[in-house]
């Protein structure tokens, strides 16, 4: 709306924005576990994702939380191992790394995320995990629509030629050649 000159409805689109982040860290921010808990009928989804990391994606959270979450989002123990990010903690009960959304390791996901950590001024660790995601996807026997997050294997029951892997892979290896041209 700012670009086209709406500067009302840019104003009252800001306004929204900011009233939903507040709301956001003040009924889903756990200080204690440096994390947003997803709700589901007010209560808290005792399931630790990459979801609860992506209000990083906001730009906006203060320097304190940030440093909370990307301590989480970086620990081998939760998410950073040789391929990430499973879509399921490593050490949460519920984590299964060949079932779907319990543990693999889906390419959106991870550009969702390295977009979160660019937003937030990360850029050494979103080239990090924008390499990790395209070496995984490269080292497959083809493109999969999910991939087990400790082998980097597509399981059995992964979809092939999976467009949206595809589409990911393809910006992300733009992004890699203009990061290269540009020496970033």
């Amino acid at each position: 709306a700012e670009e086209i000159g709406k500067s009302e409805e840019s104003a009252m689109w800001q306004s929204r924005a900011q009233a939903l982040l507040e709301r956001m860290i003040s009924t889903m921010w756990d200080e204690e576990a440096g994390l947003f808990w997803a709700t589901h009928h007010q209560k808290p989804v005792d399931v630790i994702t990459p979801f609860n990391l992506f209000p990083l994606w906001t730009g906006k959270l203060s320097d304190a939380m940030v440093e909370k979450m990307i301590k989480k989002l970086t620990s081998p123990e939760l998410f950073w191992g040789q391929n990430s990010i499973p879509t399921v903690a490593f050490n949460d009960k519920k984590f299964t790394e060949g079932t779907m959304w319990r543990g693999p390791i889906w390419a959106n996901i991870n550009f969702f995320m390295i977009e979160a950590l660019e937003r937030s001024k990360r850029y050494a660790l979103a080239r990090e995990l924008r390499k990790k995601t395209l070496d995984l996807i490269a080292n497959s026997p083809g493109i999969f629509e999910y991939y087990n997050p400790i082998t980097g294997a597509p399981p059995p029951t992964a979809a092939p030629a999976f467009s949206w892997t595809a589409a990911v892979f393809i910006e992300l290896s733009i992004q890699a050649a203009f990061d290269t041209i540009n020496k970033k």
